[in-house]
């Protein structure tokens, strides 16, 4: 990889982690499942971001993975009764 696109994509990493807090519980809006996002990482056939969360509710927990910007990805907000909400959000305890 030319050094440029490894910069480009750095760069896209660190604006991301701007958004989505690394070690940080966040709860799913429709679920209401709490997850702890373990990192941020680039799926590597794609260079799409991705964030690497883990459930708090179960054990033995699963640890997933979920696209940051895609139509689904973990920033872009949901609806919920015909409005748009934020997909996580927060636990501040």
């Amino acid at each position: 990889m030319p050094q440029s696109d490894r910069k480009i994509l750095l760069n896209k990493l660190e604006q991301a982690k701007t958004q989505v807090e690394i070690g940080t519980k966040y709860q799913h809006t429709k679920s209401g499942g709490q997850y702890l996002v373990l990192n941020l990482v680039i799926q590597e056939d794609t260079e799409e971001i991705r964030v690497i969360y883990q459930e708090l509710n179960h054990q033995p927990a699963i640890i997933w993975s979920r696209s940051f910007d895609s139509p689904n990805g973990w920033i872009i907000p949901t609806e919920i009764n015909g409005e748009l909400v934020p997909r996580f959000t927060k636990i501040t305890e």
